[in-house]
């Protein structure tokens, strides 16, 4: 390390501090931040290199424009809807704690309602979080509606107060909970990695941040993943390999002076679930399952 060489990097609050909490550890640092203190402005990063600061996703696209952040954690919607200059240095791929994958901004109307397509939108009035992209969403299929801005969640109010809204959605939990469906998908949206684009012209912290992301898409990936690991004798392994899935071909090792081998290998963890019954249906012993931290392909 330069000496008093560092990046300064955004950590989101709210819906995505718990997921990211999780991706720095798996990443290898001791990330500390108060998910209950939102007016909490630092945060703790177990590497020298790195000061983190806390702060809302929209706020962290407007801090890495503007060059008073290095990089930062924020969301794909949030850097459309500011249009900050900022660089993607990788999808994260989550939004929430425990639900891995793309959630979704959708028009969503009440189901007993008359408006049916885009076009019965006219006129009518659409509250959202996400104003500049829905009107641009809008524009494209010439639509013209009335956009009332929010800064929170507006299910309750649709269908009450409004006609229609442009909500984030990820199970469709609360869309069945108001009784709203969705009427189109505007995008699809997940954490991302962002940095400055003045900040990658400094060779030190490109290479920085180019690092992060690789343990970052490493941890993200190894939470869907995990390891495998059995025996099996030299008769079963044809059928084995058959039912074995992996990133890469499965490492197998033969057991000294013994006809059994050794088979390592990687994973879709809802895949595992169905191959195990599978293994141990064709003889397979010693089967273990095993947690990754990172996979990097």
């Amino acid at each position: 390390m330069k000496k008093g060489k560092k990046i300064k990097i955004g950590i989101p609050t709210r819906f995505l501090l718990a997921p990211t909490l999780v991706i720095f550890k798996a990443a290898g640092y001791n990330l500390e931040a108060d998910a209950a203190d939102e007016k909490a402005f630092q945060a703790r990063i177990d590497d020298p290199e790195i000061e983190g600061f806390l702060g809302r996703a929209a706020e962290i696209v407007r801090r890495v424009g503007n060059g008073t952040l290095d990089a930062g954690i924020s969301s794909e919607d949030r850097v459309l809807e500011n249009r900050e200059k900022v660089i993607e240095i990788c999808d994260l791929d989550y939004t929430r704690a425990g639900i891995w994958g793309k959630g979704k901004i959708a028009l969503v109307v009440p189901k007993t309602s008359g408006i049916k397509t885009l076009k019965d939108l006219n006129g009518k009035t659409i509250i959202t979080r996400f104003p500049r992209i829905t009107k641009e969403f809008l524009k494209k299929y010439k639509v013209s509606a009335n956009i009332e801005i929010s800064d929170v969640p507006n299910e309750s109010q649709i269908g009450k107060l409004v006609d229609a809204g442009a909500e984030f959605t990820l199970t469709g939990s609360a869309l069945v909970a108001y009784n709203l469906k969705p009427l189109a998908v505007i995008m699809e949206t997940s954490a991302i990695l962002i940095a400055n684009e003045k900040s990658l012209k400094d060779k030190w912290k490109r290479e920085k941040i180019e690092n992060l992301a690789i343990l970052f898409k490493g941890a993200r990936l190894a939470q869907e993943y995990s390891g495998l690991m059995l025996h099996a004798s030299d008769e079963m392994m044809e059928e084995v390999l058959k039912v074995l899935p992996a990133l890469k071909k499965p490492t197998v090792t033969q057991l000294r002076g013994e006809n059994w081998f050794d088979v390592l290998t990687v994973a879709n963890k809802k895949e595992i679930r169905n191959i195990i019954p599978k293994l141990k249906k064709i003889g397979c012993t010693d089967i273990v399952e095993f947690p990754l931290n990172k996979v990097v392909i």
